[in-house]
């Protein structure tokens, strides 16, 4: 599950409470490494820049991060 935490939006902490609780990776995402809340902040998150460079480094980065957790 990815869970962009930008604006933090309370749904997303909770969908990611839930998916955390259930045994699911989570994928944490932001513009801002202010957006994450302090209990999570100890997790590896990926920033990016709302722009299209940025929005195409985030893709690869998120690439990455899923070839790793299958395995790949």
């Amino acid at each position: 599950m990815v869970c962009d935490c930008s604006g933090k939006n309370p749904n997303v902490f909770y969908e990611a409470g839930i998916a955390h609780a259930i045994g699911k990776e989570v994928i944490l995402i932001t513009q801002s490494e202010h957006d994450i809340p302090f209990d999570l902040r100890h997790l590896r998150h990926i920033r990016y820049l709302p722009n299209g460079e940025g929005l195409a480094d985030l893709s690869t980065s998120l690439q990455a991060k899923l070839r790793s957790i299958r395995g790949w």
